[in-house]
C-alpha cells in the first residue's frame, strides 16, 4: 500500500483549498482531535483487508499495519494462507520495501523524492493512520487557517512546496486529509470512515485513497478487522543477503505499467 503511494503520489476530487476565503487562526475544535491522538503511542493493526492496484486491476489482499507514532511504521502484504509478499519497513528519513516474490528490496531516503512530490513520513503518517498532524514541525497549529462551512471544519496550510487539509466534521472525526504540490499537478486524497471506539480512543474502520500520478487513477483501500493500541509492537526489519537492491522506479515499472 504504503509503495502504491510512494509510486503514485496522488489525487482526483477534493475540497478546493482557497485561501482567498475569510479566515481565522485555528481554534478550539481541533483541541479535542489532537488529545485523542495523544493517547496513541502504538497501534497494532494485526487483521487488515487491502484492495491495492496491481496491473491495472484492483487485487484483494491480507495483512497488518503497525506504528510507533512518530518512529516508526510497517506495512505487510499477504497473500494466500497468511504468505508474506511485501513488507514495507517506514522510518522518520527513510523507507525499506521487501519483495519477497521476486527476492529484492529498495532502501530510499525521502530527500530522493523531494524533486518529484514533497513526501515526508509525517504525511504520511497523517495519511495512513488518520492524524491530523503540524507539517510545519511546530505542533501548535499556529501557521494553519481555520474555516467552518456548516457542520465541517476545514483546517489548511499551504507554502510554495506543497498545501495539505484536513477535513472535520461536528463529531470532531477526521474525514478526509488531502495533500498537493505547488503546481496542482499531483494531489493525494485519504477519506475514513465508519469510526468506533476503543475504550477512549476512536479510530475508523475503513480507509480509502484515491491518487492519479502520469493521468492514471488509482485507489487503495483498507479495512481493519482488529486493532489494539498502546501495546508492545515489534518493528524490526531484515533484509535478507540474497535480495538483489533495486529502485522504487523499478518496481513502479513492474506493478504499474
Amino acid at each position: 500500500m504504503l509503495a502504491c503511494m510512494l509510486l503514485i503520489l496522488v489525487a482526483c476530487k477534493t475540497t478546493k483549498i482557497d485561501t482567498a476565503q475569510s479566515v481565522v487562526p485555528i481554534q478550539v475544535p481541533l483541541k479535542k482531535i489532537v488529545a485523542n491522538q495523544q493517547q496513541i503511542q502504538t497501534i497494532n493493526a494485526s487483521k487488515v483487508s487491502f484492495s491495492i492496484p496491481m496491473q491495472n486491476q484492483q487485487t484483494p489482499l491480507r495483512g497488518s499495519i503497525k506504528a510507533r507514532i512518530d518512529s516508526c511504521m510497517q506495512i505487510s502484504i499477504q497473500a494466500l494462507f497468511g504468505i508474506e509478499v511485501a513488507r514495507i519497513h517506514l522510518t522518520q528519513d527513510s523507507l525499506i520495501l521487501l519483495d519477497r516474490i521476486n527476492q529484492q528490496y529498495v532502501a530510499e531516503s525521502f530527500s530522493s523524492f523531494g524533486s518529484t512530490f514533497p513526501v515526508s513520513f509525517r504525511m504520511l503518517q497523517a495519511i495512513i493512520l488518520n492524524r491530523l498532524v503540524d507539517v510545519t514541525t511546530k505542533d501548535d497549529f499556529s501557521d494553519f487557517l481555520y474555516q467552518k462551512d456548516e457542520n465541517l471544519h476545514i483546517v489548511s496550510y499551504e507554502n510554495s512546496n506543497f498545501a495539505i487539509q484536513y477535513l472535520v466534521n461536528d463529531a470532531l472525526h477526521l474525514l478526509r486529509t488531502t495533500v498537493r504540490d505547488a503546481e496542482k499537478r499531483h494531489y493525494m486524497m485519504a477519506e475514513y470512515q465508519q469510526f468506533d471506539t476503543y475504550n477512549t480512543i476512536v479510530y475508523p474502520k475503513k480507509n480509502a485513497i484515491v491518487m492519479l500520478f502520469s493521468q492514471q487513477q488509482y485507489a487503495i483501500d483498507y479495512s481493519i478487522e482488529k486493532v489494539e493500541f498502546n501495546q508492545q509492537i515489534d518493528l524490526s526489519i531484515v533484509i535478507p543477503p540474497r535480495y538483489k537492491q533495486i529502485l522504487l522506479a523499478d518496481i513502479a515499472k513492474e506493478y504499474f505499467n
